[in-house]
């Protein structure tokens, strides 16, 4: 599997997806990988016991809750492999092993009593309760049961029960068939065992325990003559771990500790007698491990802690919840920075507990002083349980304390359950709406609405005037804007290449209109047209808008409202082929010479045309020659009387900070400085009214600001530079590119940890860079002396892409800070040696 390729365009919540999937792949497909976790292997030996039946063969002892299986899909966020039973699962998705179970699942009402067992516990162990309860619909004959082969199928619902609705009257029911009149088998030791832990752990009133608990050691007493040592010894230590669970609840560690080290050493005595019995004694190990390390904690016993914590490490490296009681003993040892690692660390490996992990790291990371670094961790927290009270706190704390009132309202917010709207919890979906389906975007980014701006001049069908046809924003956003919004979020439902595709569950009535407007797209006028495609486009919908609008020769064009929609239409084009074969605005260009176009449209290609020339072919005389156009244009606006002071102001102040690309390029520092003190002083002059053209004004000031800040660069007058980019920061603090252009400036002073919290913020701010952003302040962390900050940033950048080939670089330079180096180095070598034979392939084509 390349793990790049199989998780490409899906964003996990806090770890790869292909992490996810590696260590706890029989929960997705049946099968296991090196990094698999020991608790998921439980689904693997219960394949194996399906092939080769015995009744009482030894299976795991523990078994997870039906949550585990929907947080797995929630995390990973490979919504493909979404099952409830067997066959949901895509057959191209399944492992040789799932597809046996599938098989044995649709036959399941012809199989005999041992198979129709060992199905049944194969369910248990992927975690599908629902198919388990399909195979073994209600409780059987407690007369019945007394057969082992019986008691183990009732045992098998009894447990899916429980893993669906916890304690429930169903659940309560189907155990006592077995746990009230057991007979001496492994079976009923098990089931009345396991009867007696619930009610020790789960029940409001566990008096009933030690008699449930007493009684599956008589009956363990009773059969012990005819069981193997080794399945007598396992059968003893998982009743002595719930013995001991009841003393811990009691209090009495004493006793539990004592009982534990009995166990423990009789178990470590053991040699399973083959692969199968290999596993339960692996998990068995574990667990007792587990028990073992937790009173060690409850009694302070330090030296204890340390060595069952480095034993369980070596045992099962890939387990979340060994990595957490290694941070925990790190915390509580003092020792803030590797906690930190070590709680970063276990919130890869979720999904139980990723919330929390990521809440302690952030906790230790400010107690080191990384302030911006524990509100990223809080946020990444947050994301990733939305609706958990102590997510929700924390970022509200780090929002009020960095003084953060609108992010910390929006979080309020996105925290409240929408039943009707579940997508609403979403941080993204509440950010962004607009993008997603037309809905109220919150974020107080200056970008936020774009497309609510555009849906509603296309639904005044422009009553306003010119002056809202003509004065728009200047902001395109990057074709890759809603892919990667959709992707980082999670909502994969809202991917849709058609509004008309788009789920109605999804929809809000804006939404609903659009798609009436493009129902009847054909038959509207070049003016309607050109209104609808400004909304698809800013919605993301760059392609829909070409096939929308076919191109049609130039000489063939006839009206004003003709030649601007198709203006627009290749100025999609152009913007949308940006970052590939870019896509001259060949019909722009001609559009400005027809003799039909309007002067506001001339204005508009002219200084496009300044600026395609300046960045894609560099051509000095192109670019003059536009800039004269743009001019005379210009000058005709200026002497219209039916236009306002805002509209002239702005024309003006847009054309100089445009034009100004003409003496960058002839490197004219006098010329360009003109240029822009003249877009400067009218941006800042614009006589605004209302809160359209006020957003309009700002929106081209920083603009403005920010193009002169690129100009003192260039000329080497840092200082300046600085200051500018700092007050583009105060127009808009939620501006991801701004935050890059602080953390450039800041490097240039040879400050790269301060820079680092400078690409957090644009990280965090996405989704316009996030990886980018990511990746830069793990450099920055690198070359800061910070390994843990960085490995940590760097295998975020990889989340979100996988083919980051400097951040797989950089991540497998600092990867063994929190324990993942040799996975790191193997990523990257495995990276590099596709790439390198993509590269030879390319090489060899005629």
């Amino acid at each position: 599997m390349n793990r790049w390729e199989f998780s490409h365009g899906i964003v996990g919540a806090n770890a790869p997806s292909w992490l996810t999937y590696e260590v706890h792949r029989p929960y997705f497909d049946g099968a296991e990988s090196p990094a698999t976790v020991i608790q998921a292997r439980s689904a693997v030996l219960a394949a194996r016991r399906f092939e080769n039946p015995s009744p009482g063969a030894l299976r795991f002892g523990m078994t997870m809750p039906a949550s585990y299986r929907r947080l797995l899909v929630q995390e990973s966020r490979l919504t493909a492999y979404r099952a409830t039973v067997p066959t949901d699962l895509p057959d191209e998705l399944a492992s040789p092993a799932w597809r046996r179970m599938t098989g044995a699942y649709r036959r399941h009402a012809e199989l005999d009593q041992l198979d129709r067992s060992g199905l049944a516990h194969w369910l248990v162990a992927v975690c599908l309760p629902a198919a388990v309860l399909e195979v073994v619909p209600e409780d059987l004959d407690p007369a019945a049961c007394q057969d082992q082969v019986t008691a183990a199928v009732q045992a098998a619902r009894a447990a899916a029960l429980f893993g669906s609705e916890g304690l429930s009257e169903r659940t309560t029911a189907a155990y006592r068939v077995l746990a009230d009149h057991p007979a001496p088998t492994v079976a009923h030791v098990q089931a009345v065992a396991g009867w007696g832990y619930l009610l020790a752990r789960h029940a409001g009133d566990d008096s009933a325990a030690p008699l449930f608990l007493g009684r599956a050691r008589e009956l363990l007493k009773d059969i012990a003559g005819e069981l193997t040592r080794f399945t007598h010894t396992v059968l003893t230590a998982r009743l002595a771990l719930r013995e001991v669970m009841y003393a811990e609840r009691q209090r009495d560690f004493g006793s539990a500790r004592a009982l534990l080290a009995d166990v423990r050493a009789s178990v470590a005595e053991l040699t399973a007698p083959d692969g199968d019995d290999e596993l339960v004694l692996l998990e068995t190990r574990r667990r007792l491990l587990d028990r073992h390390l937790e009173i060690a904690v409850r009694m302070g016993d330090t030296e204890a802690e340390r060595a069952a914590v480095e034993e369980g490490v070596a045992l099962d490296p890939w387990d979340v919840k060994i990595r957490m009681q290694a941070a925990q003993a790190h915390e509580r040892a003092g020792e803030h920075e590797q906690a930190l690692a070590g709680y970063l660390h276990a919130a890869r490996l979720g999904p139980f507990g990723t919330g929390f992990a990521l809440l302690r790291a952030a906790d230790r990371a400010r107690e080191l002083g990384h302030t911006e670094f524990a509100r990223v961790l809080n946020e990444r927290a947050f994301r990733a349980a939305p609706r958990a009270g102590a997510t929700r706190d924390a970022l509200l704390d780090a929002c009020r304390r960095d003084g953060d009132r609108p992010l910390a309202e929006l979080t309020e917010r996105a925290a409240t359950r929408d039943r009707e709207r579940p997508y609403a919890n979403n941080w993204h979906y509440r950010m962004y709406a607009s993008y997603f389906n037309l809905g109220e975007s919150e974020s107080p980014g200056l970008y936020a609405r774009l497309p609510s701006l555009a849906y509603e001049f296309a639904e005044r069908g422009g009553e306003r005037g010119a002056e809202r046809a003509e004065v728009n924003w200047q902001r395109l956003m990057p074709p890759a804007f809603r892919g990667n919004l959709i992707r980082e979020s999670g909502l994969t439902e809202f991917a849709v290449d058609h509004p008309a595709d788009l789920p109605e569950h999804l929809r809000t009535p804006r939404w609903n209109r659009l798609c009436e407007w493009l129902d009847d797209f054909d038959g509207q006028g070049p003016e309607r047209q050109q209104q609808v495609a400004m909304v698809l486009y800013r919605l993301g919908f760059a392609k829909l808008v070409l096939e929308l609008i076919p191109a049609v020769p130039v000489d063939r064009l006839r009206t004003p409202a003709e030649l601007r929609l198709h203006h627009w239409r290749d100025l999609v084009r152009y913007v949308a082929s940006v970052g590939t074969r870019v896509a001259v605005p060949e019909t722009s260009f001609a559009i400005a010479e027809h003799p039909a176009c309007p002067t506001h449209l001339r204005f508009v290609i002219a200084v496009v045309a300044v600026v395609f020339h300046a960045r894609e072919t560099r051509s000095l005389e192109e670019a003059t020659r536009w800039r004269e156009i743009g001019a005379r244009a210009l000058e005709e606006l200026l002497a219209d009387p039916d236009r306002s002071p805002f509209e002239k102001m702005m024309a003006e102040s847009r054309f100089y900070r445009s034009v100004s690309f003409v003496p960058f390029l002839a490197r004219d520092r006098g010329w360009l400085a003109r240029d822009m003190d003249r877009a400067e002083e009218l941006a800042r002059a614009v006589p605004a009214e209302g809160p359209y053209q006020e957003f309009l004004k700002r929106e081209n000031l920083r603009a403005c600001v920010e193009s002169r800040s690129k100009e003192c660069y260039a000329f080497g007058e840092d200082e300046r530079g600085d200051r500018l980019v700092a007050e583009a920061l105060a127009l808009d603090p939620y501006e991801p590119k701004t935050h890059i252009e602080v953390a450039e400036g800041l490097l240039r002073r040879d400050l790269p940890r301060e820079a680092a919290d400078s690409y957090l913020r644009t990280a965090r701010l996405g989704p316009v860079s996030t990886a980018f952003g990511y990746a830069s302040a793990g450099e920055c962390f690198r070359r800061a002396g910070r390994p843990v900050l960085a490995e940590d940033c760097y295998l975020q950048a990889l989340r979100l892409d996988p083919y980051a080939i400097s951040a797989a670089r950089g991540w497998a330079a600092v990867g063994a800070a929190n324990g993942m180096g040799e996975l790191a180095r193997t990523y990257l070598a495995d990276l590099e040696a596709w790439g390198a034979a993509r590269l030879a392939a390319r090489r060899e084509r005629p």
